[in-house]
């Protein structure tokens, strides 16, 4: 019997390189494979936990690869923080909106995630990871 796919699967191909950025990458993907495996589930509560840890998770991830990128100068700065900014915001309102009734959370949310993180590393991270192991961090 095989084991069930993960809704998020990280391969080699989507790793960076930096270890540290790797290892949020896939700490995020384990997070919404949690989300994933919940979202029939009737209990809010632990969607909901699982949403706030989500979204820190994102905010201390973003924030060290902007330290990098400050660190080392990487040229593409601003459009890449500027990514960050409006997911972490769309996230921020989907998370507090759902906590509040207002809003619920379903597959097409997270394969909306699931679009942007992948969009996300393929376009951009891999450019910055060149670029950081190019100034020697790894």
């Amino acid at each position: 019997m095989g084991t069930a796919m993960n809704f998020i699967e990280l391969t080699k191909n989507d790793l960076i390189g930096v270890n540290s950025i790797d290892e949020q990458h896939q700490s995020m993907a384990v997070l919404v494979n949690k989300l994933y495996d919940k979202i029939i589930s009737p209990d809010k509560k632990i969607i909901q936990n699982y949403l706030y840890k989500l979204l820190e998770v994102v905010e201390v991830h973003f924030e060290n690869e902007e330290n990098l990128m400050r660190s080392t100068k990487f040229p593409g700065y601003i459009s890449h923080k500027l990514e960050h900014d409006r997911f972490y915001k769309q996230m921020l309102t989907s998370t507090d909106r759902y906590s509040k009734g207002l809003e619920t959370i379903g597959l097409e949310q997270l394969k909306g995630i699931k679009l942007w993180f992948f969009n996300h590393i393929e376009l951009s991270d891999k450019k910055c990871g060149k670029y950081f192991i190019a100034n020697g961090i790894s």
